[in-house]
């Protein structure tokens, strides 16, 4: 039998202008802070003008042209994408541990979860000064405990080989207190008689977490991972105050790259070129996230 879409009725179109006016605060400002940003970036990276906008000649693409040929843009991209690679893994798999350690309810739970939960509270500026004082290379704790336990210390931060991975340590503590928030969620969704009517089948932990757990969390594991990989990829505020790119460029990823040439190197529209490069990169990522992934989620 042939199916036909239901047509809206009146009683909907009513009540889609009704709530219209109440939307309209929320539209202005999607419009004034995301649509027009992107489209001055847009008309700023298809000319050629200095910092100060003197100057302005039409260039069309050629601003996208030299990022392209650039060696350093290059580089930088490399540098995101390994960075991405320990960041999402390493928060996605701390935060699924610390959400299944607190989502039941037990005697001192209560302190498991402030604890997990507070690096979402603490300001990237805060969480920077207190990793830049641990892991100080002459006194930091870390090294303290490696002279400690006869080990030699490490220059975490002022090291071209450890710069990124550190930073990329960094920002998924950061991240783990949010990321074990949206999973405990998930997973208190899950409802506990499915998980009872497991246990009497004879399904001991491991096969209730595999068999059961992961299916049914896995629509929140998927909105986590999405939102954790975009993240990744745009991490600023810890690199910026801890390293400045550095040492020798090493922790300089896409966004800083971005960064450098619009207010170091005064190369406002190719750093617009840059960003808009990013933020397509951006959308194909999660485009082909959701293609990999949203068909093997279960939706309950």
């Amino acid at each position: 039998m042939e199916r036909t879409l239901a047509r809206p009725s009146r009683r909907t179109l009513r009540l889609g202008l009704e709530a219209l006016p109440f939307l309209l605060p929320a539209y202005g400002l999607f419009l004034l802070f995301m649509i027009l940003p992107v489209l001055d970036a847009l008309w700023l990276s298809l000319h050629r003008e200095d910092l100060f906008g003197r100057g302005r000649e039409w260039v069309g693409p050629g601003n996208y042209l030299e990022a392209l040929s650039r060696p350093e843009f290059w580089r930088s991209v490399g540098l995101t994408l390994q960075f991405a690679l320990i960041v999402a893994p390493l928060e996605l798999l701390l935060g699924l541990l610390a959400a299944l350690l607190v989502y039941r309810a037990y005697p001192g739970v209560a302190l498991f979860r402030t604890l997990f939960f507070l690096t979402t509270a603490v300001p990237t500026a805060v969480a920077a000064v207190a990793w830049g004082w641990f892991l100080h290379p002459v006194g930091g704790y870390a090294n303290r405990l490696l002279v400690t336990l006869g080990l030699p210390p490490q220059p975490w931060l002022t090291s071209p080989e450890l710069a990124l991975p550190t930073l990329a340590v960094v920002t998924a503590w950061a991240g783990v207190g949010f990321t074990a928030i949206l999973l405990t969620a998930g997973l208190q969704s899950i409802p506990e008689e499915v998980l009872e009517a497991a246990t009497v089948d004879g399904a001991g932990p491991w096969t209730r977490f595999w068999r059961v757990i992961l299916p049914l969390l896995s629509p929140t594991l998927f909105l986590v991972g999405l939102l954790v990989v975009l993240k990744s990829l745009t991490a600023f505020g810890q690199i910026h105050l801890l390293t400045r790119g550095g040492p020798m460029e090493s922790s300089t990823v896409w966004i800083y790259r971005v960064y450098q040439d619009a207010f170091f190197n005064f190369q406002v529209p190719l750093a617009a070129a840059e960003a808009l490069l990013l933020f397509l990169v951006l959308l194909l990522l999660a485009a082909l996230q959701f293609w990999l992934l949203g068909r093997r989620v279960h939706y309950a």
